[in-house]
């Protein structure tokens, strides 16, 4: 939405706030999540990882962003132009697009892998 339609202040504000729900909602069920799916022994590694994860995922979009406004910023002039703005947002949903086709890639090549076998059955 922002790489389209930058013109009006007030769906920016609606659009922003949308996202920051769908990520504050997101974050709380996160953990909830993981425990339900993870043996009591390991969640404070899956926790944990969690939690890397999703800080290097902030900074790397923030990294991206600020490099991409910064490539699109004219010497001398104090903001990026437009078209850094549309860039910066293009480039932040294909980051997102990359990373919801990885995490369905992952998701359907763990459904394939069969169940490892215990030591004691076999």
């Amino acid at each position: 939405m922002f790489a389209l339609t930058r013109d009006r202040l007030w769906l920016s504000f609606v659009v922003m706030g949308v996202l920051g729900l769908g990520v504050g909602v997101f974050s709380a069920a996160m953990p909830a999540a993981i425990l339900a799916v993870t043996p009591a022994e390991k969640t404070s590694s899956a926790m944990s990882f969690n939690q890397v994860v999703r800080s290097v995922g902030f900074s790397i979009g923030s990294a991206l962003g600020g490099l991409t406004l910064a490539a699109e910023t004219p010497v001398g002039a104090t903001f990026p132009t437009d078209t850094g703005y549309t860039t910066a947002a293009w480039v932040g949903a294909g980051a997102m697009a990359v990373t919801v086709v990885t995490a369905l890639a992952l998701r359907q090549a763990s459904r394939r892998e069969p169940a490892p076998r215990s030591s004691l059955l076999g």
